[in-house]
């Protein structure tokens, strides 16, 4: 019995810890055409006059009218971007995401988790219970 809930813990964790590391988006600091974001296939953030901040999926280019492709309730809705206004685009950044989810995540849940391991092993009661 003892085994058994100590796998589903080990398995809980692998679930949580896979999660969090697929949730960091970072991108580009240099704007990009709306052409080129189209052709790229990848997350898009946009910046409009305003400085509101609209994040898409992709960008598609239909009959000369580009359009946000954006997950909303489990079905894509394509948004017109000219409404907005658009001043900037930035793609996603696939290299600094990853660094971004081990700094950001990773980093301080190793932290704590080499907190408590060397807590117990010196006698200290934390509370945590495995």
């Amino acid at each position: 019995m003892k085994t058994l809930k100590t796998s589903l813990k080990t398995i809980a964790l692998f679930f949580m810890t896979l999660t969090l590391l697929q949730s960091c988006v970072a991108y580009q600091k240099t704007p990009v055409s709306l052409l080129l974001a189209e052709q790229s296939k990848k997350r898009v953030k946009m910046k409009s006059s305003s400085n509101q901040k609209y994040y898409f999926k992709q960008i598609a280019l239909e009959e000369e009218q580009f359009y946000g492709l954006k997950k909303e309730k489990g079905e894509i809705v394509r948004i017109v971007i000219s409404d907005y206004g658009t001043n900037e685009v930035f793609l996603q950044s696939k290299s600094k995401s990853i660094w971004a989810t081990l700094a950001v995540i990773a980093l301080p849940v190793g932290v704590l988790y080499f907190i408590a391991a060397t807590s117990v092993d010196r006698g200290f009661d934390t509370g945590l219970t495995f």
